[in-house]
């Protein structure tokens, strides 16, 4: 045996997920590719609405100070160009300004999924690769997206759950880019190493202005930027770590897993099997976190049959534990909204609002709104319980989720009559799914009052014929429009 032999060594994880990346089928039938559409228009959505947010503002004022000319990436929602790395990060802030992106559910591990898509998007624009070919990265991304929260924990070692999903987005980009078996296995640890994000950023801890840390908003496209620097690192020669996986201090070590991961990812990793656990991921009719749509549901149900609002008296919640436990127990002082963030992640807020429009939109949480006194007031009227018929930590997270995280709303009235909602899965759960004209609805409802509704209706057709566009380019020309928000960030920033 050769020295080069006998000091050689393997990472059987990156090697299983190199080989699976660039050897499983990029056709997509019907549903998946149906699926991959639906993330796209579903990111785009929330994206769009997005673009106004002080983080969303921050991220392309960085943006800005490095222009790229005509082979750059288009900054959404702008005339303004980057580097392929640099128009990942901040159009991927965007999906996640107002937690209104799509998230993923798997066996040990959950996040959202669509943080890899400013990434796939931007390798795309930047190979110039034809919708088709953007369809099937997207696909492969959920997949590998999939796989990792199927095998990996997170919790253990107290990190990010984007230190996962990043791994869908060097497999879908690494397939844009046309890497083979040696280069995917390199980029997948030069993903892996270097980047080590904490779950500090989920602490729940406000700043001095009342605010989650603005960083939660950035963490996403911050992983799928480092994914797009691996796969282009690794396209020209870098080299990455020996054993990114399995060495001692490898990924897997830093995990502090119980469970080993390797069976689970050989499970979910067949070539052999068709793409399609893009369908798996969960959407959002609102823009707040999934535990709390259901209860938007019931409070909008309950609401539509009240002729006068004035005539409440009190409004009982009662959400299964984990509602509960995230959006009340946790938090500080949920009945007293001071802020965006604040007012999004407050149970007693979000009913509220929702019975007082009717609705819940970007706008409801517009720091002036949620200020506004006759509001506040009305916030009192809302008291909350946990209720463990509807979902509890003794259930598991699985089943929760299988039920829909569930929420019911009662409103009382001043002459005794009680109003109620129902508890039901929320819009975008697979029991409740998303048909196509929910996602043209959100899209619009999203994208007209920014873009106008011209752009907004161009947008879907492209979206749904992305199968036979040519170039991504063209979904991409789409989301370079000159608005106000292009010009007047330090204007329109939120007081």
């Amino acid at each position: 045996m050769g020295n080069a032999e006998k000091f050689q060594y393997r990472d059987e994880v990156g090697e299983l997920i190199a080989n699976y990346v660039v050897s499983v089928s990029d056709k997509l039938d019907a549903r998946a590719e149906r699926g991959a559409k639906a993330a796209l228009i579903d990111s785009i959505a929330v994206s769009i609405a997005a673009l106004r947010h002080p983080a969303a503002q921050n991220a392309r004022k960085h943006a800005y100070r490095f222009p790229a000319g005509s082979k750059g990436c288009v900054l959404w929602g702008t005339s303004k160009r980057a580097s392929p790395d640099l128009a990942t990060l901040t159009n991927g802030v965007l999906l996640r300004c107002h937690d209104y992106n799509d998230f993923f559910v798997g066996r040990r591990n959950s996040g959202h999924s669509s943080d890899i898509l400013s990434g796939v998007i931007a390798a795309a624009e930047w190979t110039n690769a034809p919708g088709k070919k953007l369809l099937s990265a997207v696909a492969l991304g959920y997949e590998m997206v999939g796989a990792a929260f199927d095998a990996f924990s997170t919790a253990p070692g107290g990190w990010d759950y984007t230190n996962l999903s990043t791994l869908g987005a060097t497999a879908a980009i690494a397939r844009l880019l046309n890497l083979n078996a040696d280069q995917t296995r390199e980029a997948m640890g030069m993903t892996v190493v270097p980047h080590f994000a904490s779950d500090e950023i989920e602490s729940g801890e406000l700043n001095k202005r009342g605010d989650l840390s603005m960083w939660k908003r950035f963490n996403g496209s911050d992983a799928a930027r480092n994914a797009l620097q691996a796969c282009l690192l690794a396209q020209v020669g870098v080299e990455a770590a020996v054993r990114p996986f399995v060495g001692k201090c490898g990924f897997i070590q830093k995990m502090s897993m119980k469970d080993d991961p390797v069976p689970v990812l050989r499970e979910c990793m067949n070539p052999k099997l068709p793409l399609a656990r893009v369908n798996e991921a969960f959407m959002k009719r609102w823009p707040v976190g999934s535990v709390a749509q259901s209860a938007i549901q019931a409070a909008i149900q309950a609401r539509s049959r009240i002729k006068d609002l004035s005539k409440i008296r009190q409004i009982r919640v009662f959400a299964e534990e984990g509602a509960y436990d995230h959006l009340v127990k946790i938090r500080q002082d949920p009945w007293n909204p001071i802020s965006r963030e604040t007012a999004d992640h407050s149970l007693p807020y979000i009913v509220a609002a929702a019975v007082l429009d009717g609705a819940i939109t970007v706008n409801s949480f517009n720091p002036k709104v949620v200020l506004d006194s006759s509001r506040q007031a009305f916030i009192k009227k809302v008291t909350c319980t946990p209720a463990l018929e509807l979902g509890s930590h003794a259930m598991g997270k699985h089943k929760r989720v299988e039920m829909g995280y569930l929420s019911r709303v009662e409103i009382g009235l001043d002459d005794g009559t009680v109003v109620k909602g129902d508890a039901r899965p929320f819009p975008g759960h697979y029991k409740n799914p998303f048909s196509d004209a929910d996602l043209n609805d959100k899209l619009r409802e999203n994208v007209e009052p920014i873009a106008g509704a011209q752009r907004a209706g161009r947008l879907l057709e492209v979206l749904w014929a992305l199968d036979k566009v040519k170039s991504t380019r063209e979904l991409t020309q789409l989301l370079a429009f000159g608005s106000r928000i292009d010009v007047d960030s330090a204007r329109v920033r939120e007081k």
